[in-house]
């Protein structure tokens, strides 16, 4: 069973979901295996995409059931395993030393340019007990770092149970314990104090909050509070509660009624908010949400031509925060170790996983899942150049 596992939030992920099912129906197609297509393009173009693609054996959207049935049945030697004879034997993949935990899943803030609650619906909490069983099983499998998801972390709370630090404080006192704490997606209006001060003490110095503008207008546009001033004040306070801070965020340039001069004052928040890594967007228009359909539409071109400019202003940034880094100890997570002499490759504490860049080591007998000191002596883009100090076993 080949699986694909789609996005359906913009048209650019859409159509690499597409291209990995056809991909995928290539590469099964030889080998007598089936095809499931599953995830969010499924959920909310299922009947399309069956109409279409006719090749693909089975469509799951976020409801895993079904998969999980079929697997279970070709486990089980059913219907089409015999006289398939013995099959080839699959190169084991190294562990994970980072792993992801879903903390809650959908949104009902309901920003204008955002299909994630057409997808997922309103925002559900996953009960405490379940994202504890689900670290302990990454813990136990060899995972060093534990990286808390959702599409608006900073909201999480269990009645009677307690909130973002109570969870925090059990994931760290766990056994083993894992030595980083992650948390992606902090909506900006959810960063408070008594939030910083659960990251200062349990947590790496990463904040990951997406702005997606700093022009007070076109923000309201978007059904979002603040504006350029009050997001530097938050920066401001993060970093006093997290000296040294890493903070990513997103940016979505040519807006529907974005104006030169509002474009300006983003270009103009981007070069003083000491950002360390930011992903930049052109407006892309979702059927269905509400921004679609709003006057001012800004030509494709154009958006482009500004996501370009605004991609070099975070590009400059952020190579002022990386190069001022060297000389500076560092923790690395080893992530492809190296036995002789040599450059092993692996992330500091303000780099997370899959989004942000690598930190190379210089050193020996540098193993996969460890945590080294190092020195930062470079960089290069957003990779950092280190020399390997002591290590932790």
């Amino acid at each position: 069973m080949v699986v694909v596992n789609t996005c359906g939030f913009i048209d650019a992920a859409k159509e690499e979901s597409i291209a990995a099912i056809l991909e995928a129906v290539d590469f099964a197609r030889g080998r007598g295996a089936r095809v499931a297509a599953v995830g969010c393009l499924v959920e909310r173009y299922r009947d399309e995409l069956a109409a279409e693609l006719p090749e693909v054996d089975l469509w799951c959207g976020l409801d895993a059931a079904p998969l999980l049935a079929a697997l279970r049945e070709a486990s089980g030697g059913g219907e089409g395993a015999e006289g398939r004879g013995a099959s080839a034997p699959v190169p084991r993949r190294p562990r994970a030393v980072s792993s992801y935990l879903k903390i809650s899943d959908g949104c009902d803030r309901r920003c204008a340019y955002c299909a994630i609650p057409l997808i997922k619906g309103d925002y559900e909490t996953v009960a405490a007990a379940e994202i504890l069983r689900a670290a302990r099983a990454a813990l136990a499998a060899g995972a060093r770092e534990l990286v808390l998801v959702g599409q608006d972390t900073s909201r999480w709370a269990q009645p009677g149970w307690g909130g973002l630090e109570q969870l925090l404080a059990e994931l760290k006192a766990l056994a083993p314990a894992p030595v980083w704490l992650r948390l992606l997606y902090l909506q900006p209006d959810g960063i408070d104090e008594a939030l910083l001060e659960a990251l200062s003490r349990h947590a790496v110095p990463y904040v990951d909050v997406p702005l997606q503008h700093a022009a007070g207008a076109v923000l309201r546009r978007m059904r979002r509070r603040g504006d350029g001033s009050q997001y530097l004040d938050l920066l401001a306070r993060v970093r006093k509660a997290l000296p040294g801070a890493a903070v990513r965020s997103t940016f979505i340039a040519g807006f529907p009624g974005e104006t030169d001069q509002d474009f300006d004052e983003l270009l103009a928040f981007v070069r003083e908010a000491g950002l360390a890594a930011a992903g930049v967007f052109p407006y892309d228009a979702q059927e269905g949400t509400p921004a679609a359909t709003l006057p001012g539409q800004v030509p494709a071109a154009l958006a482009f031509e500004r996501v370009a400019q605004l991609g070099e202003a975070v590009d400059d940034v952020a190579a002022g925060y990386w190069g001022a880094l060297v000389g500076r100890p560092l923790e690395v997570l080893i992530e492809r170790g190296v036995r002789a002499d040599g450059v092993a490759v692996g992330r500091c504490a303000l780099q997370a996983p899959d989004v942000d860049g690598r930190t190379l080591v210089r050193g020996a007998g540098l193993r996969r899942g460890q945590v080294v000191h190092a020195v930062a002596r470079g960089s290069v883009g957003y990779d950092v150049e280190a020399d390997a100090g002591r290590r932790e076993p």
